[in-house]
């Protein structure tokens, strides 16, 4: 029934709890496993500098980077191998929705709340934003 399986994480120990639910899934069903963190680029205006924008991308691609090593351990306690995707964007919702839809996804295991760059009034504004935007099922960690 879960032959593929798309655990979107961001670092938050929210996102790695959905991601073992996601690990342990995959390991009992033997789905195949994408990964995907977005590197959310927020829109930039005017900035004088590009030695600024470029240190801003480098401290995320470093986030990134550290997300993919917990990613790294967290799979091999299940002794489970995944496909690691990194996207670059500003909205994560639709980035991982499209993803989902692209990869032809059976169900994306998320969890409930993240760290988003902004914090909104709305918890888990993206888990909320997936589930009532996608039309594949979804497994959604407290």
């Amino acid at each position: 029934m879960y032959s593929k399986i798309l655990a979107p994480v961001d670092g938050s120990e929210n996102s790695i709890r959905s991601l073992r639910h996601a690990l342990f899934l995959s390991s009992k069903l033997g789905s195949k496993l994408s990964v995907l963190n977005v590197l959310e680029i927020l829109p930039v205006g005017y900035v004088q500098s590009q030695i600024i924008v470029d240190s801003i991308i480098d401290a995320l691609e470093n986030e990134s980077k550290k997300v993919f090593e917990r990613v790294d351990e967290e799979s091999r306690e299940f002794d489970v191998k995944y496909e690691p995707v990194l996207i670059r964007g500003n909205q994560v919702a639709p980035i991982i929705i499209d993803h989902a839809d692209q990869k032809n996804v059976d169900v994306i295991v998320m969890g409930s709340r993240g760290r988003g760059k902004f914090k909104t009034a709305i918890m888990g504004s993206v888990a909320h934003n997936v589930f009532h935007h996608t039309n594949k099922p979804m497994l959604i960690i407290k």
